[in-house]
C-alpha cells in the first residue's frame, strides 16, 4: 500500500462515517513540500462516541487495529495504530487534543485535492510549527528536513507571523531560523 492509497482509503471512511479529520504527518509535508519515502499516513481525528469501532470495521479488510491505544509524548493525545493485513504500512489515528496548538490547526483546516480526492490537511503554516516542535521534543531529522522542504518550496506564500507566534510559544522559534539561514546559504 502507498500513502495515497491509504490516505484515499481512510480519508472515505472517516468522511462517510462522519468523522472530522485532517492529514497530516509526512504527508502533509509532502503535499507543501518536498516528496520522500514514508510508510504511514497519520491523521488528527475527532472522534465521537464508537466512531473509533466504526472505523475499524470500515478498515478491517485492509488494516488491524492494535488492541492497545498509546500516548503521544508532544500534545498528550491518544494515538490508535492502524497495521496493514498484507503488508508493512501503517496508519496512525491521533485523537484531537485539548491542547491549544492542536485545536488551532485543526479549526485552520484545509481541504485540498490530493491525488485526484479532496482531503483535509492543516495549513503548510501548521504543519512547520507542528514539525517544528516534534524537532525540538524528539531531534527528528526528517522533521527538520519536512520543514526545509515546505519553506523552500512555500517561502513566500505563508503567514511567518503566525509561525513565529507558535514557535515562540513552543520554544521551537531557534530551530525556525537556524533552518532559515541554512536556505539562504543554498
Amino acid at each position: 500500500m502507498t500513502s495515497e492509497d491509504a490516505v484515499k482509503l481512510v480519508s472515505k471512511a472517516c468522511t462517510d462515517l462522519g468523522v472530522p479529520y485532517m492529514v497530516v504527518g509526512s504527508v502533509s509535508s509532502m503535499f507543501y513540500g518536498v516528496a520522500r519515502l514514508t510508510v504511514d499516513a497519520d491523521f488528527v481525528v475527532e472522534l465521537g462516541r464508537d466512531q473509533l469501532a466504526a472505523l475499524a470495521t470500515r478498515l478491517e479488510s485492509r488494516f488491524r487495529l492494535q488492541s492497545q491505544p498509546k500516548l503521544e509524548s508532544v500534545t498528550f493525545t491518544t494515538r490508535y495504530l492502524f497495521e496493514e493485513i498484507e503488508g508493512d504500512f501503517a496508519v496512525e489515528l491521533f485523537a484531537l487534543s485539548e491542547d491549544d496548538f492542536d485545536q488551532e490547526r485543526f479549526r485552520r483546516r484545509v481541504e485540498v485535492r490530493f491525488v485526484n480526492e479532496k482531503v483535509w490537511l492543516p495549513t503548510p503554516e501548521d504543519v512547520i510549527v507542528m514539525k517544528l516542535r516534534w524537532y525540538h521534543h524528539a531531534q527528528r531529522t526528517k522533521d527538520r528536513e519536512d520543514v526545509s522542504g515546505i519553506i523552500a518550496v512555500r517561502k513566500s506564500e505563508l503567514d511567518w507571523d503566525y509561525i513565529h507566534r507558535w514557535c515562540e510559544i513552543h520554544g521551537s522559534r531557534e530551530h525556525l531560523d537556524a533552518i532559515r539561514e541554512s536556505l539562504k546559504r543554498l
